[in-house]
């Protein structure tokens, strides 16, 4: 990726910055509060014309949801906002929104980040797990617009909780 870029641009940042790195390592054994601590510091203390500046914001959302925080998601969609070249944003954001219970958002992510790289393998993974469910009515044979099948569906969504992995 750091090829891409002339070396004349010497205000690019062309390797992540070491708190970033550090984060990761946090952020792979599970440690999201001290992961939390670094993508903040990696994000606020970027250059805007750093070329991983979107990426150190989308890790930095993804780490708050990972801790609870559904606002963490807001950094991921600005992280994703014009992105044209890291599909690891998408790929972020498409984890932050299926872990808030948003599929349809989660499915949009992870088709723009397949189009920015369709190789990518956590994207790939992730779509092999995706599977968008059909709307249907409750009762077979009658349209989801029929009255009996709308009554059920409120006495349904009533019962259930709003946001999945909340207790």
């Amino acid at each position: 990726m750091a090829s891409q870029f002339s070396p004349r641009t010497s205000a690019i940042r062309e390797r992540m910055r070491d708190d970033f790195v550090d984060g990761l390592k946090c952020f792979k054994s599970d440690d999201y509060e001290g992961a939390l601590m670094l993508f903040r510091a990696a994000d606020e203390c970027a250059a805007m014309d750093d070329v991983y500046q979107g990426r150190y914001t989308s890790f930095h959302g993804l780490s708050r949801v990972c801790m609870g925080d559904r606002s963490g998601v807001k950094l991921c969609r600005k992280a994703a906002v014009g992105e044209t070249q890291d599909a690891e944003v998408y790929y972020n954001l498409a984890m932050a929104e299926s872990r808030l219970g948003f599929r349809e958002s989660a499915y949009t992510a992870l088709r723009r980040g397949l189009k920015v790289d369709p190789g990518h393998s956590g994207l790939l993974q992730l779509k092999q797990q995706f599977v968008l469910r059909e709307k249907h009515g409750f009762i077979p044979g009658l349209k989801r617009g029929n009255l009996l099948n709308r009554f059920i569906g409120k006495l349904f969504r009533g019962m259930r909780r709003p946001y999945p992995d909340q207790e």
